[in-house]
């Protein structure tokens, strides 16, 4: 009898264990661990006011995406251009002064880092003397001026194809280490087409 009662007593033991885990919440079976993130590191900086640009670039020269050092004129580009559209709009009218603009390489060589830093000061002018757009073309190695122009010549008349009315105006600039760019602003047909005298 006690053998019996034994029996029972460890029998309901074991299906009140085998119902209590049931309703547990299972745990996973392989434990997550939180995403590297990865973050591409900043090599440049820029400050923009009614005055001008001022930005560098200190780092690499090339890496895998390329001439990284020479796509800050890209973000130059893009930056000026907003911010003369923003101003625009504001009704304050301003143009880059060329000819004020100056842009200083180091240790470009194709080598290993270089700095390459760009003052860009802005003027306040009367609405259709100002300009809303800016482009660029250039070089980094002492590419012959020949292909240079070539290719500021179609930089130009694609523009004026795609999104630039009336006068521009530009600015060619060189230096010892092999730095070569063309600089031009422009109005934007989007903003100015009432600028362009019929």
């Amino acid at each position: 009898m006690n053998l019996k009662l034994l029996c029972i007593a460890g029998g309901i033991a074991l299906l009140t264990l085998n119902c209590s885990t049931r309703t547990q919440k299972k745990k996973p079976t392989h434990t997550t661990t939180p995403e590297a993130v990865e973050t591409k590191p900043t090599y440049d900086s820029i400050r923009i006011s009614d005055k001008g640009l001022t930005g560098y670039f200190k780092g690499p020269e090339y890496n895998e995406e390329g001439d990284i050092a020479h796509q800050f004129s890209n973000k130059v580009a893009e930056c000026v251009g907003a911010y003369l559209k923003q101003r625009y709009l504001k009704n304050v009218y301003l143009k880059v002064d060329l000819a004020a603009v100056t842009i200083k390489t180091e240790g470009l060589n194709q080598v290993d880092s270089v700095y390459y830093a760009i003052e860009m000061p802005f003027k306040r002018v009367a609405k259709c003397d100002a300009f809303t757009g800016i482009e660029h073309c250039g070089s980094w190695n002492y590419q012959p001026r020949i292909l240079l122009n070539k290719r500021f010549k179609e930089l130009r008349e694609g523009l004026s194809e795609r999104c630039s009315v009336g006068n521009s105006a530009y600015q060619f600039y060189k230096n010892e280490e092999g730095f070569q760019e063309y600089w031009i602003q422009f109005k934007h047909k989007d903003y100015q087409a009432d600028c362009v005298k019929q």
